[in-house]
């Protein structure tokens, strides 16, 4: 299977960025901290082979687990369909370039 793109692996850290600025109650340098804890994640999906969205988030809440406790229940939901999305258009590329002549 192919693996994420940059693009790709950029638009889910920002999504788990730009959920740190729904939590109430966090200093401006609690959510700097966090964002760059998110940010070195960036190799990790790189190189992710399997992208199944239930053990890709399985495994990302255990390499975030305190920033996953600040984001409400809803949120995995979220991720959950973003990273179904990006699973479908990899899948969709590679059916693609094997269907060419």
């Amino acid at each position: 299977m192919n693996r994420l793109g940059k693009r790709d692996v950029t638009e889910i850290l920002e999504l788990l960025e730009k959920e740190l600025d729904s939590v109430p109650g966090l200093e401006k340098v609690e959510k700097m901290k966090w964002r760059s804890r998110i940010r070195h994640q960036e190799n990790w999906f790189m190189a992710l082979d399997d992208l199944k969205p239930d053990k890709v988030l399985m495994k990302l809440k255990g390499r975030l687990s305190e920033v996953f406790r600040l984001y409400p229940a809803s949120f995995s939901e979220k991720l959950v369909e973003l990273l179904k999305k990006k699973a479908l258009e990899l899948e969709r590329k590679s059916a693609d370039v094997n269907s060419a002549p």
